[in-house]
């Protein structure tokens, strides 16, 4: 197993950033053209916690990785953290915390940290969930000079 762990700065308070983080819009918005999962592709609820949904996921929206399994474990309001266990295809574990922290009334830190094994193939599924994390933090920050419009 091993943790990938990034973070980021957001020009926008942790409230609106939160209540994005708990929509598969937003989940839609920021893994567009990275990774589809057709399963959630109209939801418009919020997710809830222990829900799990299976579907497939296709890597940039195309290819077929996994048939994938992502049980949201735990949503807390009060820490403002959602945590999803994930599993499917050569992952064996794709453990994600999403927490996002108040910095100032009008700042907020996002932060993913992800516990991945995928046995021999681990380094590459890192090297793969470092690259898709940059970008996602990269499109969260332009989602939040949305949410600040």
């Amino acid at each position: 197993m091993t943790i990938v762990d990034l973070s980021s700065p957001l020009s926008v308070s942790a409230d609106a950033v939160w209540n994005a983080v708990k929509t598969p819009a937003a989940f839609r918005k920021v893994t567009r053209g990275l990774i589809n999962m057709p399963v959630i592709n109209k939801r418009h609820d919020e997710w809830h916690e222990g829900e799990t949904v299976i579907g497939w996921v296709f890597l940039f929206g195309f290819i077929p990785f996994s048939h994938h399994h992502l049980h949201i474990a735990k949503i807390d309001e009060e820490a403002r953290t959602l945590s999803s266990r994930e599993q499917g295809g050569l992952v064996k574990r794709w453990d994600h915390d999403i927490i996002v922290t108040q910095v100032s009334s009008e700042t907020c830190s996002y932060r993913d940290r992800i516990d991945i094994d995928a046995g021999v193939v681990t380094p590459v599924v890192v090297l793969y969930a470092k690259y898709f994390y940059r970008i996602r933090q990269r499109r969260w920050r332009a989602l939040a000079r949305e949410i600040n419009k």
